[in-house]
């Protein structure tokens, strides 16, 4: 009989394979922006430890400073039930989409938040690895959405660049072929966020994160942070190629420097399979996360 690897060993195995396997780097080309783009997703050990880390942080072992945690992690046959409707609810029992709505649910709402998930297990990895995700490592962000509808910022990090503070604010994109349309979509949010049409969020979820900064970081979360010290970084995962190094008017007219307009394009081989494949380890990993 084979003994259960314990639930944060697992999740911290499936951080590392994620850094080990992933190679993110920048593209020189882009006057707008820092074109970033990765290599490796699609291989089955990443696509395993990622399935591994979106249960892990819906049964709440991913605590706001990219630790984990067993404090609330449930244990038990009625704790698997729960963790298991919700997986069931967020990527369904399968990976078989027959009809029109199946295929909506999947396109919209299944890849929609499995995207999200992805870009967030890549802040977790930059606060305990060194990535070109960002220039500096994470410290604090705020938890994934529990629902793929879930209305507001899709990710807010704070990260540090040399010893000052910065936040991170992120929209996640997927789209197999329609990248390009995806990240104009992603650019009129951070339009809206220089407008200052999000203050009341962001100074929600920063009062929030700062909870869990050490004393000599916490005097820097002022309003400055979102005001001046920001970094838009649009995830978008996508198959059909889009040009990620073409300057961008929608990227270009945004209040951050250039190398705080960071356009991540996960492009894959096969769209589909590739959700799938986390989908099913998702489903897979209830009993692996929840003992």
């Amino acid at each position: 009989m084979t003994t259960a690897t314990p639930p944060l060993k697992l999740i911290e195995d499936s951080i590392s394979d994620i850094s080990r396997h992933v190679a993110i780097r920048e593209v020189a080309g882009a006057s707008t922006h820092t074109a970033i783009v990765a290599e490796g997703l699609e291989s089955p050990t990443v696509t395993l430890a990622l399935g591994r880390y979106l249960v892990a942080a819906l049964a709440g072992a991913v605590d706001l400073d990219a630790s984990l945690s067993t404090a609330l992690l449930g244990q038990g046959i009625d704790a698997q039930m729960e963790l298991a409707a919700t997986v069931s609810r967020l990527v369904g029992d399968n990976n078989v989409f027959l009809n029109a709505a199946a295929e909506k649910f999947r396109d919209t709402q299944r890849n929609a938040w499995i995207a999200e998930g992805v870009a967030h297990a890549l802040l977790v990895v930059r606060a305990q690895y060194d990535s070109a995700l960002l220039v500096g490592p994470v410290h604090a962000l705020k938890a994934q959405h529990s629902r793929p509808s879930q209305q507001g910022l899709d990710l807010v990090a704070i990260y540090s660049e040399n010893s000052e503070l910065m936040v991170a604010i992120g929209e996640s994109k997927a789209s197999r072929s329609g990248g390009s349309a995806q990240l104009t979509e992603a650019a009129s949010m951070f339009r809206q966020i220089d407008n200052d049409e999000y203050g009341p969020e962001l100074r929600s979820e920063l009062l929030a994160l700062r909870k869990f900064l050490s004393g000599d970081l916490v005097s820097q979360v002022t309003s400055a942070l979102w005001l001046e010290k920001k970094c838009y970084v649009p995830v978008i995962v996508h198959e059909r190629e889009f040009d990620v190094i073409a300057d961008r008017r929608t990227l270009g007219t945004l209040k951050p420097s250039v190398a705080r307009r960071r356009l991540v394009a996960l492009r894959l081989v096969d769209f589909h399979a590739f959700f799938d494949s986390i989908a099913d380890a998702m489903r897979a990993g209830i009993s692996e996360v929840v003992l």
